[in-house]
């Protein structure tokens, strides 16, 4: 059993389960279809732009890792404060850390910059799923007994919000989502249980088409660029790369210097590409290390990005997880989720 103070079953949901608190938490992950949908049976929140992060709180100390169980907490400092904010001995939770522009508004690009200084922006984490609490396992609950509990337990402040929801109204929700140009909405069944795999009870409906890459070499300028003219990127399906784009848009001169920088420890001889395109300037490969992310028009017929554009680096993620992920048809995949549901 886990240490402190128990809280009684009935006040976390029927379905929790006595444990002692876990020291890693695979993150539930969704299914990216192509359309908002409207439906009484779901909930519907904000995609927040930033880094997936899990937070293990222990008697008055926050840790911060990463999908793929990357340490956070000192990216962060002022972060740590949030155990005060939440009232539990022990907790796990599941948020998205963001930076917020001058609108309060959050933005990926934000997150790029290093170092405390005076510009450094606001830094909020979004929590918008609890996980276990006080000697519970809630992973057997519904997401809304869990926001529930959460809600309770939860005293908002300048650096950790609760991510709100609405219930069964999608499409409305989409439309403010676009006004504000966030990345996109979360639709989860209300009753979905959490599980630590990609699951077709929790959805992803994106504003602007957005892609995770893994950076694989670098092409020389041309005229007055310096560093580098773009970035030569691909997707692994199975072990292998292959090549989606070259990025050169998106970067300013502070951009390009500290991206050639990172890259230069990695320098090889030889492409790890299966497939290695045909490039109009010479190319130095690099190892398979770094993550962009980027944004672009759709895709073409032979897997490749269109128009696509630098919105920054993913530190939080490995490169073997960026893998080809296509828009799959809503209504099927809703459907599909519905059966399942009653076949339990």
């Amino acid at each position: 059993m886990a240490p402190g103070k128990r809280t009684k079953k009935s006040a976390v949901c029927p379905a929790a389960r006595a444990a002692r608190m876990p020291v890693t938490i695979n993150p539930m992950l969704a299914t990216l279809v192509d359309k908002p949908f409207s439906d009484p049976d779901w909930i519907f929140e904000t995609k927040w732009d930033g880094f997936r992060s899990i937070c293990f709180l222990n008697h008055g100390e926050a840790r911060f890792v990463s999908r793929n169980q990357i340490e956070m907490t000192g990216q962060y400092p002022e972060l740590a404060q949030i155990a005060k904010q939440v009232r539990a001995k022990q907790a796990i939770l599941d948020g998205e850390i963001c930076a917020l522009d001058a609108q309060g508004i959050p933005r990926f690009q934000l997150l790029q910059r290093k170092g405390f200084n005076a510009q450094r922006p606001p830094i909020v984490y979004f929590v918008f799923d609890l996980i276990y609490v006080d000697g519970y396992d809630l992973t057997s609950c519904t997401v809304v007994e869990r926001k529930a509990r959460l809600a309770e337990i939860l005293q908002p402040s300048n650096v950790i919000r609760l991510s709100e929801h609405i219930d069964g109204e999608g499409e409305a929700f989409y439309r403010e989502i676009e006004k504000f140009r966030l990345e996109g909405m979360m639709a989860k069944r209300a009753d979905s249980k959490y599980v630590p795999k990609r699951s077709s009870n929790w959805l992803k409906v994106k504003t602007v088409l957005r892609q995770e890459v893994v950076i694989a070499g670098y092409t020389q300028p041309r005229g007055t660029r310096a560093h580098f003219g773009s970035l030569v990127c691909g997707l692994y399906r199975g072990e292998r790369l292959h090549y989606v784009a070259h990025i050169g848009g998106g970067f300013n001169e502070k951009l390009l210097a500290s991206i050639y920088q990172l890259m230069q420890p990695l320098k090889t001889d030889w492409g790890s590409f299966v497939d290695a395109p045909k490039t109009n300037e010479p190319v130095q490969w690099i190892k398979p290390k770094l993550v962009a992310e980027v944004k672009f028009s759709e895709w073409t017929a032979d897997h490749r990005l269109r128009h696509p554009v630098f919105i920054g680096l993913r530190e939080d993620k490995d490169p073997k997880d960026c893998r080809f992920e296509f828009e799959t048809n809503t209504g099927e995949v809703v459907e599909t989720a519905t059966k399942d549901r009653k076949r339990k």
